[in-house]
């Protein structure tokens, strides 16, 4: 599995503004995070409907955190921005399984496994991070 670059950089600017704790315009996170700046407002768009951040308006305007770094985790950044963050079609919601096996498959037992796994390692909180 490997995270798209979109998630890269909204990792990036969430633990920057969590770093700053203010607000931060988008020129500021563009240059100090390594950011196009026409990323940031795509990526601040959905990280603005998960609930991550909120942006305010004017002369000082920008990016704030909605919540508290060690009340944010790696898991909430990612899986806002990922389609999914399951490591196999087997392990979405619907089971879907082309041989029918789900029930008893070793491979998908492995991959349940290694979900969770995964999972308690994105758990992360951001406030870890800085």
């Amino acid at each position: 599995m490997q995270l798209n670059v979109t998630t890269d950089y909204a990792v990036r600017i969430v633990l920057y503004l969590a770093i700053k704790q203010k607000v931060v315009n988008s020129s500021e996170i563009a240059k100090a995070m390594g950011i196009p700046p026409t990323y940031i407002m795509k990526i601040t768009r959905t990280l603005k409907s998960a609930g991550i951040l909120s942006e305010k308006r004017g002369v000082d305007g920008g990016f704030v955190l909605d919540r508290k770094p060690e009340q944010l985790t790696l898991l909430d950044i990612v899986s806002a921005l990922e389609k999914t963050v399951n490591i196999n079609r087997c392990l979405e919601e619907d089971e879907f399984c082309s041989r029918n096996a789900v029930a008893f498959c070793n491979v998908r037992k492995l991959l349940v496994r290694l979900q969770a796994e995964l999972a308690e390692g994105l758990n992360v909180k951001i406030s870890e991070l800085i």
